[in-house]
């Protein structure tokens, strides 16, 4: 199916990427408006709770009255976010698009006690050795522990068997990054970790940090660029704009059986004739979906790929110093505009963009600086 490119004229086919591209360049923002209040009907609208936009910058609190306004968001499907303290978190699924939406969110009182929501001060040796895992399953393992730490380590709980470490957290997580100039409230909902396993799943809001001055404002930027360069969304971006090599990337989609690491170290990265992998032409595989800001990449093969704009000391391919990944879809593969995906679960990530967690991962809303 991949050869059917080679059937376009050249012309007929760059003329179709042009317009496809130009579908996504003129990037088009909406808003959201709404009011608070509580589920049980008692009184008016709930002021102070915090409305975001999970995984972004996008967010504030609600009035007074329980009212609140997001302005200038990106098109696309977004998870919308309403949480306070005492009551539990209400999550909805909302396209932004040219019309404005105006929701109206009624919030659950939390039934949990006081006794299972307090926080222990003090913690013994082994919840000492547990968290050292969760650390460095939730943050990575290559991050400047000065630069990244989560403020409230006493909040997170543990529940360990000889097959199985779980993590739950009694209150939302504040991770303060001093590298990328971010905090950001994790709401935890588990994290799990087996011999077979590693996962974690919940809803993250980030705010930006006021720099004390233009170097550390200019700092923040550029380390902001190095983690976006090469990275999933980066890919993803370049991808649907049609210029993955112009961008750095060069991807080759693997034949079944041939997406273990392991697997890939036999020949050269760039020798199509080691029979491990043929020809990506993205164009063939990506669908824009009808009356939506989202795509589908249509694809069952694994891909793998190098980003040739950095080099790593260790490669995987002599030939390619470069990072290595594979992405492996487990779903419908669905991403807006900006290359974030819909649902993570739907592409597994082996190699370099497999190690990103949440001390190197940017908000869904960075847009990376016009030079």
């Amino acid at each position: 199916m991949i050869y059917k490119l080679y059937s376009f004229g050249r012309l007929s086919w760059m003329l179709a990427m042009l317009l496809f591209s130009l579908q996504i360049l003129a990037q088009e923002r909406g808003s959201v408006k709404g009011s608070v209040v509580e589920l049980a009907g008692k009184g008016g609208g709930i002021p102070g709770v915090n409305i975001y936009l999970e995984g972004t910058t996008l967010g504030i609190q609600t009035d007074s009255l329980g009212r609140f306004q997001l302005r200038n968001i990106p098109f696309g499907r977004y998870k919308i976010v309403a949480s306070m303290v005492g009551y539990t978190p209400y999550i909805e699924f909302l396209d932004v698009d040219k019309q404005a939406k105006n929701l109206s969110i009624r919030l659950a009182e939390d039934t949990k006690t006081l006794d299972e929501i307090r926080v222990v001060a003090t913690r013994d040796k082994v919840w000492e050795k547990q968290m050292k895992t969760f650390e460095r399953i939730f943050l990575g393992e290559s991050y400047n522990k000065k630069q990244v730490k989560i403020r409230n380590r006493e909040a997170v709980d543990f529940r360990q068997t000889d097959e199985l470490l779980v993590a739950t957290a009694s209150s939302p997580l504040v991770i303060e990054n001093q590298t990328l100039g971010y905090i950001i409230t994790y709401e935890l909902d588990r994290l799990e970790v087996s011999k077979r396993l590693t996962s974690f799943r919940g809803l993250a809001r980030y705010e930006l940090i006021q720099p004390v001055d233009k170097k550390q404002a200019e700092k923040w930027e550029e380390n902001r660029k190095d983690a976006y360069l090469g990275s999933l969304s980066h890919f993803l971006k370049s991808m649907i704009e049609g210029r993955l090599e112009d961008a750095g990337f060069q991807a080759y989609l693997l034949k079944p059986g041939m997406q273990d690491l392991s697997a890939g170290r036999r020949g050269y990265f760039y020798d199509v004739s080691t029979n491990r992998h043929f020809p990506f032409a993205p164009f063939q595989y990506i669908k824009r979906i009808k009356d939506t800001e989202l795509y589908l990449l249509d694809i069952s093969n694994a891909i793998e790929l190098v980003y040739s704009k950095k080099r790593v000391s260790r490669p995987v391919f002599m030939d390619a110093p470069y990072p290595y990944s594979i992405l492996i879809p487990k779903g419908l593969v669905v991403f807006n505009a900006m290359g974030n995906l819909q649902d993570p679960f739907t592409l597994e990530l082996r190699g370099e963009m497999g190690l990103a967690r949440m001390a190197e991962l940017l908000p869904m809303d960075y847009e990376l600086p016009v030079d």
